[in-house]
Formats: structure tokens, C-alpha cells, sequence
């Protein structure tokens, strides 16, 4: 009888913590959900004049491909003097410095999130998978379900 209840008890954990689980990822989804469909401001940290090869053929790319899908963004440059403590503030949620191009998410509540630009040539490429494979996987992050909503103004 006493192993009976060891085990119920056991089973009881375990599905506590698998519903706990669920319950994280449900709520982590939701979040992603509403920052993908409330307005947002896109904020692009470049570097005019950086020395990088890699990050200045990756700034010129990831603003080629932003203007090509008409997706209005701000741009701070990050060697720009007045542009310094805009500049320091982006460096302070990325928690990266000196690494160029960074991305952000400006949301009307004025809460900030951070992408890189491994993220957004990920973006790029899923753009070009067939609309069946999309499909299939609704869980794929594309170019359309993350920038449909970006803004030039929150008016």
C-alpha cells in the first residue's frame, strides 16, 4: 500500500511539473504572439564608417533587405558623437558593444527588445520556403509574422 502512494505521489510531481511546463511555453508563445501583432518601431544600430568587413557587408545586407520589403526603420549611428548616449542605452539592452548591426523593437509601451542580425538573415531565409512547408510549421518565425506590424510612428 505504502509503495502505491509513493508512486501516486511520484506521478503527481511529475505531472505538476509537466503542466508547469506547459503552462511557461503557453505563456512565452502568447508574449510572442502580441509582439509580433502589436505596432512596433524598428531601430537599426549601425556603424557609418566601421572597419569590420563582416559587420559592414552585414549592416549593408540587413538594410538592403529592409528596404527592398518596404519595412520602415530608425537608423542610430553608433559613430555619430550626438548619437552617443542613444547609442549606449541600445549597447545596454543587446548587453553586446561595438557590434554592428544590432536590431530593436521599440513597443507603444516603450518596453525595448533585441534581435541580431543572425536572427534577421534567419527572417530572410524562411521567406523563402514553400508556402506548404510554412504550413506545416506555424511555429517558423517568417519575415511577414515578425515585421507586418512595425510602424514608422505610434502616431
Amino acid at each position: 500500500m505504502r509503495s502505491e502512494s509513493k508512486s501516486s505521489s511520484r506521478f503527481q510531481r511529475i505531472r505538476g511539473r509537466k503542466e508547469t511546463l506547459v503552462r511557461k511555453y503557453r505563456n512565452y508563445r502568447t508574449q510572442q504572439i502580441i509582439m509580433a501583432t502589436e505596432p512596433k518601431k524598428l531601430i537599426v544600430l549601425i556603424s557609418k564608417g566601421c572597419h569590420d568587413r563582416t559587420q559592414s557587408a552585414n549592416q549593408s545586407k540587413a538594410l538592403d533587405w529592409l528596404k527592398s520589403r518596404h519595412v520602415p526603420y530608425i537608423i542610430v549611428n553608433g559613430n555619430d558623437v550626438n548619437q552617443r548616449e542613444r547609442r549606449n542605452e541600445l549597447f545596454d539592452i543587446s548587453g553586446t558593444r561595438g557590434n554592428y548591426p544590432q536590431f530593436f523593437f521599440e513597443h507603444k509601451d516603450g518596453s525595448m527588445s533585441f534581435f541580431n542580425f543572425e536572427k534577421l538573415e534567419s527572417l530572410n531565409e524562411t521567406g523563402g520556403l514553400p508556402p506548404e512547408v510554412l504550413a506545416q510549421h506555424p511555429e517558423l518565425e517568417t519575415w511577414d509574422k515578425i515585421f507586418s506590424s512595425v510602424v514608422e510612428s505610434f502616431e
